[in-house]
Protein backbone atom coordinates (compact mmCIF):
# COMPACT_ATOMS: atom_id res chain seq x y z
CA UNK A 1 0.00 0.00 0.00
CA UNK A 2 1.34 3.36 -0.84
CA UNK A 3 2.29 6.40 1.59
CA UNK A 4 -1.00 8.18 0.01
CA UNK A 5 -3.40 5.60 -0.03
CA UNK A 6 -2.67 5.36 3.56
CA UNK A 7 -3.37 8.61 4.31
CA UNK A 8 -6.56 8.60 2.61
CA UNK A 9 -7.64 5.62 4.25
CA UNK A 10 -7.13 6.11 7.64
CA UNK A 11 -7.84 10.29 7.19
CA UNK A 12 -5.09 11.34 9.43
CA UNK A 13 -2.25 14.00 8.94
CA UNK A 14 0.11 12.19 6.61
CA UNK A 15 3.07 13.26 8.59
CA UNK A 16 2.35 10.43 11.01
CA UNK A 17 3.27 8.43 7.94
CA UNK A 18 5.69 9.92 6.84
CA UNK A 19 7.42 9.88 10.40
CA UNK A 20 7.05 6.08 10.78
CA UNK A 21 9.15 5.86 7.28
CA UNK A 22 11.55 7.91 8.38
CA UNK A 23 11.79 6.19 11.78
CA UNK A 24 12.51 2.78 9.83
CA UNK A 25 14.64 3.94 7.61
CA UNK A 26 17.09 5.59 10.46
CA UNK A 27 16.51 2.55 12.47
CA UNK A 28 17.36 0.04 9.22
CA UNK A 29 20.16 2.24 8.10
CA UNK A 30 21.89 0.92 11.54
CA UNK A 31 20.32 -2.28 11.65
CA UNK A 32 20.25 -3.93 8.21
CA UNK A 33 19.36 -6.98 9.18
CA UNK A 34 16.43 -6.29 10.91
CA UNK A 35 15.35 -4.42 7.44
CA UNK A 36 16.06 -7.61 5.78
CA UNK A 37 13.85 -9.32 8.99
CA UNK A 38 10.74 -7.42 8.32
CA UNK A 39 10.95 -7.11 4.39
CA UNK A 40 10.73 -10.81 4.39
CA UNK A 41 8.23 -11.06 7.19
CA UNK A 42 6.50 -8.02 8.42
CA UNK A 43 3.23 -8.97 6.73
CA UNK A 44 2.62 -12.04 8.41
CA UNK A 45 0.81 -11.95 11.32
CA UNK A 46 2.65 -12.00 15.18
CA UNK A 47 1.89 -15.24 15.99
CA UNK A 48 2.32 -16.95 12.80
CA UNK A 49 5.94 -15.49 12.88
CA UNK A 50 5.90 -16.89 16.25
CA UNK A 51 5.44 -20.85 15.30
CA UNK A 52 8.78 -20.65 13.72
CA UNK A 53 11.05 -20.23 17.23
CA UNK A 54 10.24 -24.09 17.47
CA UNK A 55 11.64 -24.50 14.58
CA UNK A 56 15.09 -25.10 15.66
CA UNK A 57 17.67 -26.45 12.85
CA UNK A 58 20.02 -29.47 14.04
CA UNK A 59 23.74 -28.28 14.49
CA UNK A 60 25.90 -31.99 14.10
CA UNK A 61 29.24 -30.78 14.99
CA UNK A 62 28.34 -28.72 18.10
CA UNK A 63 25.82 -31.33 19.41
CA UNK A 64 28.46 -32.67 20.94
CA UNK A 65 29.58 -29.79 23.31
CA UNK A 66 25.71 -28.74 24.48
CA UNK A 67 26.25 -31.51 27.54
CA UNK A 68 28.99 -28.90 28.79
CA UNK A 69 26.22 -26.00 28.45
CA UNK A 70 23.47 -28.01 30.30
CA UNK A 71 25.82 -29.03 32.88
CA UNK A 72 26.42 -25.31 33.99
CA UNK A 73 23.06 -24.71 33.33
CA UNK A 74 21.68 -27.29 35.54
CA UNK A 75 24.30 -26.07 38.38
CA UNK A 76 23.10 -22.67 38.44
CA UNK A 77 19.37 -23.52 38.67
CA UNK A 78 19.75 -26.23 41.44
CA UNK A 79 21.32 -23.47 43.65
CA UNK A 80 18.68 -20.53 42.90
CA UNK A 81 15.41 -22.54 41.75
CA UNK A 82 16.28 -26.17 43.43
CA UNK A 83 17.05 -29.75 42.08
CA UNK A 84 13.55 -30.40 40.32
CA UNK A 85 13.68 -27.55 38.37
CA UNK A 86 17.36 -27.36 36.89
CA UNK A 87 16.79 -31.36 36.09
CA UNK A 88 13.48 -30.35 34.04
CA UNK A 89 15.13 -27.20 32.57
CA UNK A 90 18.04 -29.32 31.78
CA UNK A 91 15.75 -31.79 30.12
CA UNK A 92 14.13 -29.25 28.14
CA UNK A 93 17.36 -27.98 26.73
CA UNK A 94 18.66 -31.23 25.37
CA UNK A 95 15.28 -31.84 23.65
CA UNK A 96 14.82 -28.22 22.19
CA UNK A 97 18.14 -25.98 22.38
CA UNK A 98 16.41 -22.79 22.62
CA UNK A 99 16.81 -19.85 24.83
CA UNK A 100 15.70 -15.90 24.71
CA UNK A 101 18.92 -14.32 24.75
CA UNK A 102 17.05 -10.52 24.30
CA UNK A 103 16.60 -9.21 27.98
CA UNK A 104 18.46 -7.75 30.19
CA UNK A 105 19.17 -9.22 33.66
CA UNK A 106 16.53 -7.30 35.92
CA UNK A 107 12.57 -7.26 37.25
CA UNK A 108 10.69 -8.48 34.88
CA UNK A 109 7.67 -6.59 35.85
CA UNK A 110 9.70 -3.23 35.00
CA UNK A 111 9.80 -2.42 31.15
CA UNK A 112 7.06 -3.38 28.59
CA UNK A 113 9.83 -4.17 26.52
CA UNK A 114 11.00 -7.86 28.53
CA UNK A 115 7.24 -8.33 29.45
CA UNK A 116 6.30 -7.95 25.77
CA UNK A 117 9.55 -9.93 24.30
CA UNK A 118 8.77 -12.67 26.93
CA UNK A 119 4.52 -13.31 26.20
CA UNK A 120 5.64 -13.43 22.34
CA UNK A 121 8.87 -15.86 22.47
CA UNK A 122 5.86 -17.90 24.99
CA UNK A 123 3.18 -17.87 22.18
CA UNK A 124 3.81 -20.70 20.35
CA UNK A 125 4.04 -22.63 23.57
CA UNK A 126 0.08 -22.46 24.34
CA UNK A 127 -2.18 -24.94 23.15
CA UNK A 128 0.56 -26.14 20.01
CA UNK A 129 0.76 -29.30 21.45
CA UNK A 130 4.05 -28.35 23.14
CA UNK A 131 2.51 -28.79 27.09
CA UNK A 132 6.16 -30.83 27.40
CA UNK A 133 7.46 -27.00 27.11
CA UNK A 134 7.50 -26.25 30.90
CA UNK A 135 9.87 -23.16 30.67
CA UNK A 136 10.36 -19.95 28.78
CA UNK A 137 14.53 -19.65 29.61
CA UNK A 138 16.20 -16.54 29.10
CA UNK A 139 19.78 -16.08 29.04
CA UNK A 140 19.96 -12.04 29.98
CA UNK A 141 22.66 -9.61 30.24
CA UNK A 142 24.06 -8.10 33.27
CA UNK A 143 26.38 -6.00 31.83
CA UNK A 144 24.09 -3.06 32.49
CA UNK A 145 23.82 -0.69 35.21
CA UNK A 146 21.23 -0.97 37.68
CA UNK A 147 19.62 2.47 36.78
CA UNK A 148 19.03 1.45 33.07
CA UNK A 149 16.23 2.55 31.41
CA UNK A 150 15.13 -0.20 29.84
CA UNK A 151 14.95 -2.44 32.99
CA UNK A 152 15.70 -0.51 36.08
CA UNK A 153 17.22 -3.21 38.04
CA UNK A 154 17.59 -0.98 41.14
CA UNK A 155 13.79 -1.28 42.06
CA UNK A 156 10.04 -1.26 40.63
CA UNK A 157 8.23 0.78 38.05
CA UNK A 158 4.39 0.87 38.30
CA UNK A 159 2.02 3.37 35.72
CA UNK A 160 0.91 6.54 38.06
CA UNK A 161 -2.85 7.75 37.47
CA UNK A 162 -3.68 10.21 39.58
CA UNK A 163 -3.74 12.61 36.40
CA UNK A 164 -4.88 10.32 34.31
CA UNK A 165 -1.99 10.90 32.17
CA UNK A 166 -0.20 7.26 32.19
CA UNK A 167 2.98 8.60 33.26
CA UNK A 168 5.12 5.95 35.47
CA UNK A 169 6.45 5.80 38.57
CA UNK A 170 10.19 4.61 39.84
CA UNK A 171 11.08 3.55 43.50
CA UNK A 172 14.85 2.83 44.28
CA UNK A 173 15.46 -0.43 46.44
CA UNK A 174 19.35 0.09 46.09
CA UNK A 175 21.19 3.22 47.15
CA UNK A 176 21.93 5.69 45.17
CA UNK A 177 25.69 5.15 45.13
CA UNK A 178 25.06 2.29 43.35
CA UNK A 179 22.73 3.51 40.38
CA UNK A 180 25.52 3.18 37.80
CA UNK A 181 27.11 0.19 39.35
CA UNK A 182 27.12 -2.93 36.81
CA UNK A 183 24.12 -5.38 37.58
CA UNK A 184 26.35 -8.67 37.38
CA UNK A 185 28.34 -7.67 40.30
CA UNK A 186 26.26 -6.08 42.56
CA UNK A 187 24.87 -6.83 46.59
CA UNK A 188 21.16 -7.90 46.79
CA UNK A 189 18.20 -6.06 48.25
CA UNK A 190 18.56 -6.07 52.06
CA UNK A 191 15.50 -5.10 54.28
CA UNK A 192 16.50 -1.68 54.87
CA UNK A 193 16.72 -1.02 50.99
CA UNK A 194 12.94 -2.15 50.70
CA UNK A 195 12.09 -0.23 53.81
CA UNK A 196 13.53 2.97 52.30
CA UNK A 197 11.90 2.14 49.53
CA UNK A 198 8.30 2.18 51.03
CA UNK A 199 9.27 4.87 52.62
CA UNK A 200 9.84 6.60 49.29
CA UNK A 201 5.99 5.25 47.76
CA UNK A 202 4.29 6.96 50.57
CA UNK A 203 6.06 10.13 50.48
CA UNK A 204 5.25 10.02 46.56
CA UNK A 205 1.66 9.59 48.04
CA UNK A 206 1.63 12.71 50.24
CA UNK A 207 3.34 14.52 47.14
CA UNK A 208 0.09 13.71 45.59
CA UNK A 209 2.21 11.92 42.98
CA UNK A 210 0.73 8.42 43.17
CA UNK A 211 -3.25 7.69 44.71
CA UNK A 212 -3.23 5.79 48.33
CA UNK A 213 -5.05 3.16 47.04
CA UNK A 214 -2.42 2.07 44.37
CA UNK A 215 0.43 3.05 47.00
CA UNK A 216 -1.26 -0.14 49.09
CA UNK A 217 -1.64 -2.08 46.67
CA UNK A 218 1.99 -1.78 45.71
CA UNK A 219 3.56 -1.95 49.07
CA UNK A 220 1.83 -5.15 49.67
CA UNK A 221 2.93 -6.46 46.51
CA UNK A 222 6.85 -5.36 47.65
CA UNK A 223 6.30 -7.44 50.83
CA UNK A 224 5.16 -10.51 48.87
CA UNK A 225 7.64 -10.58 46.07
CA UNK A 226 10.91 -8.39 47.36
CA UNK A 227 10.86 -8.28 51.02
CA UNK A 228 10.24 -12.52 51.82
CA UNK A 229 12.91 -14.56 53.73
CA UNK A 230 13.92 -16.47 50.54
CA UNK A 231 15.23 -13.38 48.48
CA UNK A 232 16.38 -11.36 51.40
CA UNK A 233 18.45 -14.46 52.30
CA UNK A 234 19.91 -14.53 48.49
CA UNK A 235 23.21 -12.34 48.91
CA UNK A 236 23.59 -11.32 45.10
CA UNK A 237 21.19 -9.14 43.14
CA UNK A 238 21.79 -11.59 39.77
CA UNK A 239 20.13 -14.96 42.14
CA UNK A 240 17.60 -12.61 43.75
CA UNK A 241 16.58 -11.03 39.92
CA UNK A 242 16.53 -15.12 38.90
CA UNK A 243 14.25 -15.60 41.75
CA UNK A 244 12.02 -12.79 41.80
CA UNK A 245 11.17 -13.27 37.77
CA UNK A 246 10.17 -17.08 38.07
CA UNK A 247 7.73 -16.52 41.24
CA UNK A 248 6.29 -13.09 39.51
CA UNK A 249 5.60 -14.34 36.11
CA UNK A 250 2.62 -16.13 36.40
CA UNK A 251 0.78 -13.30 38.88
CA UNK A 252 1.00 -11.35 35.02
CA UNK A 253 -2.09 -13.58 34.11
CA UNK A 254 -5.27 -14.04 35.46
CA UNK A 255 -9.07 -12.94 34.22
CA UNK A 256 -11.65 -10.81 36.67
CA UNK A 257 -13.51 -13.72 37.82
CA UNK A 258 -10.21 -15.74 38.77
CA UNK A 259 -7.03 -13.57 39.45
CA UNK A 260 -4.30 -15.45 39.82
CA UNK A 261 -5.53 -18.17 38.20
CA UNK A 262 -2.40 -20.49 36.84
CA UNK A 263 -2.72 -21.26 33.27
CA UNK A 264 -0.42 -23.62 30.97
CA UNK A 265 2.05 -21.51 29.82
CA UNK A 266 5.58 -22.01 30.62
CA UNK A 267 7.59 -20.63 34.15
CA UNK A 268 10.27 -18.26 33.27
CA UNK A 269 13.58 -18.64 34.72
CA UNK A 270 16.42 -15.87 33.83
CA UNK A 271 19.81 -16.88 34.13
CA UNK A 272 22.36 -13.76 33.08
CA UNK A 273 24.51 -15.05 30.46
CA UNK A 274 28.22 -13.75 32.06
CA UNK A 275 27.69 -15.95 34.51
CA UNK A 276 27.02 -19.02 32.60
CA UNK A 277 29.69 -17.82 30.05
CA UNK A 278 32.22 -17.36 33.18
CA UNK A 279 31.38 -21.22 34.21
CA UNK A 280 31.80 -22.58 31.01
CA UNK A 281 35.25 -20.93 30.83
CA UNK A 282 36.20 -21.74 34.13
CA UNK A 283 35.20 -25.37 33.42
CA UNK A 284 36.16 -26.59 29.96
CA UNK A 285 38.59 -24.00 27.95
CA UNK A 286 40.88 -21.95 30.37
CA UNK A 287 42.92 -25.25 31.29
CA UNK A 288 42.46 -26.67 28.39
CA UNK A 289 45.08 -25.61 25.06
CA UNK A 290 43.61 -27.88 23.10
CA UNK A 291 40.04 -25.88 23.06
CA UNK A 292 39.02 -23.68 20.27
CA UNK A 293 38.11 -21.00 22.84
CA UNK A 294 41.56 -21.02 24.59
CA UNK A 295 42.87 -20.47 21.26
CA UNK A 296 41.03 -17.55 20.68
CA UNK A 297 42.01 -16.13 23.89
CA UNK A 298 45.50 -16.87 24.35
CA UNK A 299 46.84 -17.72 21.03
CA UNK A 300 49.18 -14.81 20.05
CA UNK A 301 48.69 -14.99 16.42
CA UNK A 302 45.37 -14.63 16.47
CA UNK A 303 45.55 -11.00 18.14
CA UNK A 304 45.91 -9.79 14.94
CA UNK A 305 43.05 -11.54 13.14
CA UNK A 306 40.31 -10.56 16.26
CA UNK A 307 41.29 -7.40 15.70
CA UNK A 308 40.82 -7.46 12.07
CA UNK A 309 37.54 -9.42 11.98
CA UNK A 310 35.59 -7.96 14.92
CA UNK A 311 36.56 -5.01 15.00
CA UNK A 312 33.15 -2.16 14.67
CA UNK A 313 30.74 -5.04 14.95
CA UNK A 314 28.12 -4.01 17.90
CA UNK A 315 28.90 -6.07 21.20
CA UNK A 316 32.92 -6.16 20.04
CA UNK A 317 34.93 -3.13 20.34
CA UNK A 318 35.89 -0.03 18.06
CA UNK A 319 39.67 0.62 17.64
CA UNK A 320 38.85 4.19 15.94
CA UNK A 321 36.03 5.20 17.97
CA UNK A 322 36.76 4.15 21.50
CA UNK A 323 33.78 2.02 22.59
CA UNK A 324 33.44 -1.33 23.93
CA UNK A 325 35.94 -3.81 24.97
CA UNK A 326 38.66 -6.64 24.13
CA UNK A 327 36.52 -10.07 25.35
CA UNK A 328 36.19 -8.33 28.83
CA UNK A 329 35.08 -5.80 30.92
CA UNK A 330 36.92 -4.91 33.76
CA UNK A 331 34.74 -3.70 37.25
CA UNK A 332 35.60 -0.42 38.81
CA UNK A 333 36.11 -1.56 42.25
CA UNK A 334 34.30 0.85 44.76
CA UNK A 335 31.00 2.07 42.53
CA UNK A 336 31.25 -1.29 40.17
CA UNK A 337 31.06 0.46 37.01
CA UNK A 338 32.38 -1.26 34.18
CA UNK A 339 35.58 -0.24 32.49
CA UNK A 340 36.36 -1.38 29.04
CA UNK A 341 39.71 -3.39 27.96
CA UNK A 342 41.99 -3.62 25.46
CA UNK A 343 44.89 -6.22 24.58
CA UNK A 344 48.33 -4.39 24.84
CA UNK A 345 51.70 -6.21 24.91
CA UNK A 346 50.06 -9.00 26.88
CA UNK A 347 47.62 -7.40 28.72
CA UNK A 348 44.58 -5.92 28.94
CA UNK A 349 44.51 -2.24 29.75
CA UNK A 350 41.78 0.33 30.89
CA UNK A 351 42.33 3.67 28.17
CA UNK A 352 43.78 5.00 31.68
CA UNK A 353 45.80 2.23 32.59
CA UNK A 354 43.86 2.11 36.10
CA UNK A 355 42.72 -1.75 35.37
CA UNK A 356 45.83 -3.74 34.11
CA UNK A 357 45.19 -7.65 33.87
CA UNK A 358 48.36 -9.90 32.53
CA UNK A 359 46.50 -11.93 29.81
CA UNK A 360 47.16 -15.69 30.58
CA UNK A 361 44.96 -18.40 31.67
CA UNK A 362 46.00 -17.96 35.62
CA UNK A 363 45.53 -14.44 36.10
CA UNK A 364 42.32 -14.36 33.58
CA UNK A 365 40.89 -17.01 35.76
CA UNK A 366 41.59 -15.86 38.86
CA UNK A 367 40.02 -12.17 38.32
CA UNK A 368 36.55 -14.11 36.39
CA UNK A 369 36.81 -15.76 39.95
CA UNK A 370 36.61 -12.90 42.21
CA UNK A 371 34.47 -10.77 39.82
CA UNK A 372 36.99 -8.31 38.88
CA UNK A 373 36.39 -8.87 35.07
CA UNK A 374 33.48 -10.17 33.17
CA UNK A 375 32.96 -11.97 29.57
CA UNK A 376 31.42 -9.32 26.93
CA UNK A 377 28.81 -9.50 24.56
CA UNK A 378 30.72 -10.71 21.62
CA UNK A 379 32.33 -13.58 24.05
CA UNK A 380 28.85 -14.65 25.52
CA UNK A 381 27.80 -14.87 21.79
CA UNK A 382 30.60 -16.78 20.45
CA UNK A 383 29.90 -19.11 23.36
CA UNK A 384 26.22 -19.58 23.46
CA UNK A 385 25.34 -19.07 19.92
CA UNK A 386 28.26 -20.32 17.91
CA UNK A 387 30.33 -22.44 19.80
CA UNK A 388 27.26 -24.81 21.67
CA UNK A 389 25.24 -24.11 18.83
CA UNK A 390 22.06 -22.99 20.39
CA UNK A 391 19.46 -20.87 18.70
CA UNK A 392 19.02 -17.84 20.87
CA UNK A 393 15.74 -15.68 20.06
CA UNK A 394 16.93 -11.89 20.24
CA UNK A 395 16.15 -8.50 20.15
CA UNK A 396 16.23 -5.72 17.21
CA UNK A 397 19.88 -5.14 18.04
CA UNK A 398 20.98 -8.87 18.74
CA UNK A 399 19.63 -10.12 15.16
CA UNK A 400 22.47 -7.72 13.70
CA UNK A 401 24.94 -7.71 15.97
CA UNK A 402 24.64 -11.60 16.20
CA UNK A 403 24.71 -12.13 12.49
CA UNK A 404 27.66 -10.03 12.17
CA UNK A 405 29.37 -11.99 14.39
CA UNK A 406 28.50 -15.16 13.11
CA UNK A 407 30.05 -13.91 9.66
CA UNK A 408 33.04 -12.57 11.45
CA UNK A 409 33.62 -15.41 13.44
CA UNK A 410 33.54 -17.68 10.25
CA UNK A 411 36.27 -15.64 8.49
CA UNK A 412 38.22 -15.74 11.23
CA UNK A 413 38.25 -19.24 11.57
CA UNK A 414 38.99 -20.11 7.84
CA UNK A 415 41.69 -17.63 8.62
CA UNK A 416 43.68 -19.98 11.03
CA UNK A 417 42.39 -22.91 9.01
CA UNK A 418 39.73 -24.42 11.14
CA UNK A 419 37.43 -25.20 8.12
CA UNK A 420 35.64 -27.89 10.34
CA UNK A 421 34.46 -25.32 12.28
CA UNK A 422 33.41 -22.37 9.83
CA UNK A 423 31.39 -25.31 8.09
CA UNK A 424 29.44 -26.27 11.24
CA UNK A 425 28.39 -22.50 11.93
CA UNK A 426 26.03 -22.89 8.74
CA UNK A 427 22.82 -24.22 10.70
CA UNK A 428 23.42 -21.86 13.41
CA UNK A 429 20.63 -19.74 13.70
CA UNK A 430 20.63 -16.16 14.58
CA UNK A 431 18.07 -14.09 12.54
CA UNK A 432 15.33 -14.51 15.14
CA UNK A 433 13.83 -11.61 15.98
CA UNK A 434 11.91 -12.51 19.53
CA UNK A 435 9.51 -10.27 21.12
CA UNK A 436 11.90 -7.28 21.53
CA UNK A 437 10.89 -3.89 20.14
CA UNK A 438 7.34 -5.50 19.90
CA UNK A 439 3.98 -4.61 22.10
CA UNK A 440 1.01 -6.65 22.83
CA UNK A 441 -0.07 -5.81 26.46
CA UNK A 442 -1.19 -2.12 26.80
CA UNK A 443 -3.42 -0.43 29.34
CA UNK A 444 -6.13 2.44 28.69
CA UNK A 445 -5.70 5.51 30.47
CA UNK A 446 -8.70 7.97 31.79
CA UNK A 447 -7.59 9.93 28.55
CA UNK A 448 -8.46 7.25 26.21
CA UNK A 449 -5.35 6.86 25.25
CA UNK A 450 -2.99 3.35 25.49
CA UNK A 451 0.07 2.63 27.00
CA UNK A 452 2.46 0.42 27.10
CA UNK A 453 1.55 -2.00 30.29
CA UNK A 454 3.76 -2.55 32.86
CA UNK A 455 4.36 -5.63 34.85
CA UNK A 456 2.83 -4.32 38.35
CA UNK A 457 -0.13 -2.79 36.13
CA UNK A 458 -1.41 -6.11 34.74
CA UNK A 459 -0.84 -8.01 38.36
CA UNK A 460 -2.99 -5.40 39.86
CA UNK A 461 -5.82 -4.94 37.19
CA UNK A 462 -8.84 -6.25 38.09
CA UNK A 463 -9.23 -6.72 34.50
CA UNK A 464 -8.86 -9.85 31.62
CA UNK A 465 -4.93 -10.06 31.27
CA UNK A 466 -5.46 -13.79 30.61
CA UNK A 467 -2.84 -15.47 28.25
CA UNK A 468 -5.07 -16.50 25.60
CA UNK A 469 -6.01 -13.40 25.27
CA UNK A 470 -2.20 -12.20 24.47
CA UNK A 471 -2.73 -15.13 21.99
CA UNK A 472 -5.81 -14.25 20.24
CA UNK A 473 -4.60 -10.72 19.83
CA UNK A 474 -1.01 -12.37 18.09
CA UNK A 475 -3.12 -13.66 15.42
CA UNK A 476 -5.11 -10.45 14.28
CA UNK A 477 -2.19 -8.11 14.44
CA UNK A 478 1.19 -8.23 11.91
CA UNK A 479 4.64 -7.93 12.90
CA UNK A 480 5.06 -4.27 11.37
CA UNK A 481 1.75 -3.35 13.18
CA UNK A 482 3.05 -4.58 16.62
CA UNK A 483 6.54 -2.89 16.27
CA UNK A 484 5.24 0.41 14.81
CA UNK A 485 4.63 1.97 18.76
CA UNK A 486 7.84 0.85 19.36
CA UNK A 487 9.65 3.35 16.77
CA UNK A 488 10.48 5.57 18.71
CA UNK A 489 11.71 3.94 21.75
CA UNK A 490 13.92 1.62 19.09
CA UNK A 491 15.12 5.00 17.53
CA UNK A 492 16.32 6.62 20.68
CA UNK A 493 17.87 3.35 21.74
CA UNK A 494 20.08 3.34 18.48
CA UNK A 495 20.90 7.17 18.01
CA UNK A 496 22.80 9.60 20.96
CA UNK A 497 20.88 13.23 21.43
CA UNK A 498 22.93 15.35 19.72
CA UNK A 499 22.64 12.41 16.64
CA UNK A 500 18.75 12.12 16.73
CA UNK A 501 16.19 14.41 14.90
CA UNK A 502 14.04 15.78 17.69
CA UNK A 503 10.97 15.71 15.44
CA UNK A 504 10.95 12.38 14.71
CA UNK A 505 12.01 11.57 18.57
CA UNK A 506 9.23 12.98 19.40
CA UNK A 507 6.83 11.48 17.17
CA UNK A 508 3.73 11.02 19.47
CA UNK A 509 2.92 7.17 20.02
CA UNK A 510 -0.85 7.79 20.72
CA UNK A 511 -0.61 9.01 16.96
CA UNK A 512 0.96 5.95 15.70
CA UNK A 513 -1.81 3.69 17.59
CA UNK A 514 -4.99 5.76 15.86
CA UNK A 515 -3.27 6.42 12.78
CA UNK A 516 -2.36 3.16 11.66
CA UNK A 517 -5.34 1.40 13.35
CA UNK A 518 -3.57 -0.11 15.63
CA UNK A 519 -5.92 1.38 18.92
CA UNK A 520 -8.96 -0.07 17.27
CA UNK A 521 -7.87 -3.47 16.68
CA UNK A 522 -6.51 -3.10 20.35
CA UNK A 523 -9.32 -1.98 21.90
CA UNK A 524 -12.28 -4.90 20.47
CA UNK A 525 -10.09 -7.37 21.51
CA UNK A 526 -8.11 -6.64 24.82
CA UNK A 527 -11.60 -3.96 25.91
CA UNK A 528 -11.32 -1.57 28.50
CA UNK A 529 -8.29 -2.03 30.41
CA UNK A 530 -8.29 1.27 32.65
CA UNK A 531 -5.18 1.28 35.13
CA UNK A 532 -6.04 0.96 38.73
CA UNK A 533 -6.51 4.32 40.61
CA UNK A 534 -7.61 6.57 37.63
CA UNK A 535 -9.90 9.27 38.93
CA UNK A 536 -13.21 8.75 38.01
Amino acid sequence: MSLQTQNALCEEPPSIFESLEKLKNAIWSRRPILKDIMTKHGGKTLYDYSLDFLDVNKTPSLDKRKHELFEVVEKLLKARLGEQTAKKARKQLEKLPLVSTADHHGPIINNPFWINSNIISALPCFGNGCEDLDYLIVFSFASVSANNASVYPRGIEFTSSINGSGNFTRIPFLPDKLKMGVVYALRGFTKEDIEKGKNVLMQKVKDKEVSQELADSVRKYIEEYFENKNILETPDLNSQITKINFKIWPTLFHNSKSAGKKEKIPDLIYLEIETIVTELLQKYHLENPDSLIYKLLFNKEYEGLVYKFFNKIPGAFSLENHWGTYMFWAIEEKKFHRQGLMLKDGKLCSEDNNYIFDYTPEIISKALKEKKIYPGMMLCYLLISLYYGMKCLGGFCQVNDLTMTKYAWEKFLKEVGENEEAEALNPVQTKELGGDGLVLSYLKTSNDNLINARGIDMILSDKDTSFERYVNLSKKLTLSEAMNPMLPEMYEVLYSYDDRDLDLWKTPVDQIFKATGLYKKLVEEMGEVEIRGSPA
